[in-house]
């Protein structure tokens, strides 16, 4: 099932070996096996291309989940209910808790050194959420509302917005800034999307304070937003805890009207495994321990 797996996901029985370190015709081989025992082709194949059959693509998903529950059956076995033991994904959103991460992160590695992390990509809180409603992600740091199916969170640490700017602009010598102050600055803003985000909490911060900005610029993504905030084209918002402020030469500055945001870790309910009761334990004792430090 792991050689289907692979062939599946790579289209290619060489790459295939490759990730499963194990030589082609053995891959060839147990691809043959697995097909005779459930009288089905799982693959179209040829000298030059590797299709999955429209039985592979069925076979597929329940192949993955098959595989996710014998996994999660010898990780309880060598448990013994410790939770000692294990392997967590983790899907964050980077423009709320990426410093909540690394040290929930730290926090696991010391306490439970045998468990295995794996951290995903970050990405926008509707997408981690999914992610975490299919399975496909053990737990999930977000920020904003929680909505989900069959969804439990907990409130981590709170984050406030603010303003990343420059660590010399006329603006950074204050311990917080009033909204209003950047009526006429340039404001670098990630594209719009669905759900709760940075984007739309500046809009309502500056709806609030009765202004709309001089000068928007937009951008894709996070890396670029602050290399243009370096390069002194204008300021953005930004939360304590997205970790901004670990780019050289930048400092977050909050807002006066203290702007609270909220920040969770959700998981699927009824998933709650030793492995995961503990990493969600150990999150909310460092939450009642002092925030990480902006």
């Amino acid at each position: 099932m792991k050689a289907f797996i692979a062939v599946a996901e790579e289209l290619n029985f060489g790459r295939a070996a490759q990730r499963l370190h194990i030589a082609q015709p053995a891959v060839s081989q147990q691809i043959f096996h697995l097909e005779r025992h459930l009288g089905i082709q799982l693959f179209e194949r040829n000298k030059r291309t590797v299709r999955l059959t429209d039985a592979g693509d069925a076979f597929l998903e329940p192949c993955r989940a098959a595989l996710r529950a014998i996994e999660a059956a010898g990780g309880q076995a060598r448990n013994a209910g410790t939770g000692e033991f294990g392997k967590i994904r983790i899907g964050f959103n980077s423009g709320f808790t990426s410093d909540h991460l690394v040290t929930l992160v730290r926090a696991v590695d010391r306490h439970y050194p045998n468990m295995e992390l794996i951290i995903d990509s970050s990405r926008r809180n509707p997408e981690v959420i999914k992610k975490v409603e299919k399975q496909d992600l053990d737990i999930g740091l977000v920020g904003g509302p929680v909505r989900g199916e069959g969804i439990s969170w907990r409130t981590i640490w709170p984050g406030h917005l603010g303003v990343l700017m420059p660590q010399d602009h006329p603006l950074a010598h204050l311990a917080k800034v009033p909204t209003l102050a950047l009526k006429n600055e340039t404001l670098v803003l990630i594209f719009q999307a669905p759900g709760w985000t940075i984007r739309s909490m500046a809009e309502e911060a500056c709806d609030r304070a009765g202004f709309s900005p001089a000068k928007i610029i937009e951008v894709a993504d996070g890396m670029t937003l602050s290399a243009l905030i370096n390069a002194k084209v204008g300021l953005a918002f930004a939360t304590t805890g997205a970790g901004h402020t670990t780019a050289q030469g930048l400092v977050m500055r909050p807002l006066a009207e203290e702007y609270i945001v909220q920040n969770s870790i959700v998981w699927k309910t009824g998933t709650e495994t030793p492995a995961l009761k503990n990493v969600l334990k150990l999150a909310q004792e460092l939450t009642h321990a002092p925030p990480p430090v902006p």
